[in-house]
């Protein structure tokens, strides 16, 4: 995250501390190194932004670190560690799949967690604009239910960073938050407070569903034999809103892909399977907001495809 001023929406409490999660320190990768070589084959180790990542081996096994910079990243590391255990624990045969969980422990109290490494190509190598989307476009009928398959976990007592709440509530308190970080004058000049009233008038129609919570092309991996694997549930938990990561997968593609028309085919797709339209704008005005606070933490903002999602979301 940029200089700009720190967003509440950002941070989490943990045993009564508040912590952000998208602010880490630098870390050592040299010492890092030294740590795991102890005890594994180091074949890469990298800064990742907010983690140290890493290509460790042992006993044969291919296996991926990922080391937290700070306490606040530290939370969500251990919520996708969690996130992984869950899943694979409900799901024992599909051709969808998380990372089976190696490892997890403490580096300098830094919390990092060693989990199997997927071969195969990431659908979209990394999130910038108009990156080639060949095997997206060729795994979009997959790709759209993977979502479906999460939404279907019953997943018990898995609501990381609140000790109880109110899942719609924390829907429109989310957005709103998001809403109240982006300067008032870009709010006003994009009219933002018309998608905010959207989701607090409709939030009462969604209902509680399991939900990854940064299901994005960038984090699907493409296995063997049409499989798909699916890495970094920091955000995962039990009762979030339905339809949310197909919504944020829609909102990503649109807005950081640039690829308008893919969004327009994967929103074709859900009304074909019979998604409520109502619902899914409902969940888009909502992810609109956060495309714009995203905007605004960039570098050099430029709002213009925040502003066309807004309007393709409220046209459709």
């Amino acid at each position: 995250m940029n200089s700009k001023n720190p967003v509440p929406a950002f941070k989490i409490r943990i045993s009564g501390k508040i912590l952000d999660y998208r602010i880490g320190k630098k870390v050592d990768l040299k010492e890092v190194e030294n740590f795991f070589s102890k005890n594994f084959q180091v074949q890469k180790i990298w800064s990742g932004g907010r983690h140290v990542l890493g290509y460790l081996e042992k006993g044969g096994k291919r296996l991926f670190l990922k080391l937290s910079t700070s306490e606040g990243i530290g939370a969500v590391t251990k919520n996708e560690y969690r996130w992984n255990e869950l899943f694979n624990s409900y799901v024992k045969s599909s051709k969808f799949f998380v990372p089976k969980n190696f490892s997890c422990g403490f580096y300098q109290n830094l919390f990092y967690h060693i989990c199997e490494r997927f071969e195969g190509n990431l659908l979209v190598k990394e999130p910038k604009a108009h990156q080639p989307a060949g095997e997206l476009l060729d795994n979009l009928e997959s790709v759209v239910e993977f979502p479906q398959l999460v939404q279907s976990l019953k997943l018990k007592a898995f609501n990381p960073f609140f000790d109880s709440f109110n899942f719609r509530d924390h829907f429109v308190n989310k957005s709103n938050g998001w809403l109240k970080a982006i300067p008032k004058d870009v709010a006003e000049k994009y009219n933002l407070e018309n998608l905010q009233g959207i989701v607090n008038g409709g939030s009462k129609l969604l209902f509680a569903k399991t939900r990854h919570g940064d299901f994005t092309p960038w984090h699907i991996f493409q296995l063997k034999n049409g499989r798909l694997g699916l890495i970094d549930g920091e955000h995962a938990m039990a009762n979030g809103v339905e339809n949310y990561d197909i919504c944020y997968f829609i909102q990503r593609i649109f807005s950081v892909l640039k690829e308008p028309s893919l969004a327009q085919k994967t929103l074709n797709l859900l009304l074909k399977r019979g998604y409520s339209p109502k619902k899914l704008k409902i969940v888009l005005c909502a992810r609109a907001i956060g495309g714009f606070l995203d905007e605004y933490l960039a570098p050099n903002p430029d709002y213009s495809y925040a502003d066309k999602f807004k309007k393709w979301v409220l046209s459709s």
